[in-house]
């Protein structure tokens, strides 16, 4: 399943510098069941606001020249459980900045109350998973559509025969059909063309979004995800550094248990 693009413009801020109105591409999650975590709200910060979007509940700090925003989602597909944050920041400090994603962090408090450092993937590092993955389903899907084919070819039928003793029975013979195999062929090679394709263009849709490192113009704006290797715990924290001052993001993800 392929993530839909679609533009929103949402909640105005004032941050003693001016009203800013967010504007982001909002990428609907690869999974077909994705989870969103609970903001853990900070108390008395006049610098924090949050906001549901799609359902999905959207922490945002505006700080020292930045606008930085954080969504949170606990994402299963065809490559693994994940934390699956978006990120939005917007640069209105009236000077260009370089940021580079790999400077995030997070971490976990797990049941017996220890931190935990999560792995964040960089895009470098989640593409070969990615790739990884689809290179053994390929292998899998091949070898099966191959002896498919293979066996399409072989026909057996039943004649009647009388053994020893003149007892009869129906004797199993196998034929080779060259033709059949061939077309089965055809039809195998199709399909593993048909899947390469859908996997380069998932490939190259999560390759579009991911976040890289990139300079930030004053007034200007990213937007993108990450991946984050699942672990159980209680409360999630990120942390985004910005020139100098850390935008510090809690979330709660204990696994709720359902009402009886």
């Amino acid at each position: 399943m392929f993530p839909l693009l679609q533009i929103q413009c949402f909640f105005t801020m004032n941050i003693n510098m001016k009203n800013i109105i967010i504007c982001m591409v909002v990428f609907v999650s690869f999974s077909t069941m994705p989870k969103a975590q609970t903001i853990i709200k900070p108390t008395n910060d006049t610098t924090f606001v949050s906001e549901y979007r799609d359902g999905d509940e959207w922490a945002v700090i505006a700080k020292d020249g930045f606008v930085v925003g954080l969504g949170n989602r606990q994402v299963k597909d065809d490559y693994g459980s994940y934390y699956q944050i978006r990120v939005l920041i917007q640069n209105m400090t009236g000077m260009p900045y370089t940021f580079d994603p790999d400077t995030i962090k997070a971490k976990l408090v797990n049941k017996r109350n220890k931190y935990v450092q999560l792995e964040i993937y960089s895009n470098e590092e989640y593409q070969r998973k990615v790739r990884i993955q689809q290179t053994w389903v390929a292998a899998l899907t091949g070898l099966s559509a191959g002896l498919n084919a293979s066996m399409a070819g072989r026909q057996t039928t039943y004649i009647p025969t009388t053994g020893y003793g003149g007892y009869s029975y129906m004797r199993a013979v196998t034929t080779y059909n060259s033709n059949a195999a061939s077309q089965a062929n055809m039809i195998a090679n199709n399909q593993l063309m048909i899947m390469s394709k859908q996997m380069e263009i998932d490939r190259k849709i999560r390759e579009e979004g991911y976040l890289k490192k990139t300079t930030i113009h004053s007034g200007e704006g990213i937007f993108g995800y990450m991946s984050i290797k699942r672990k159980k715990g209680k409360t999630m924290s990120i942390v985004i550094p910005l020139n100098g001052s850390d935008y510090t993001f809690n979330w709660n993800v204990a696994v709720k248990k359902k009402k009886k």
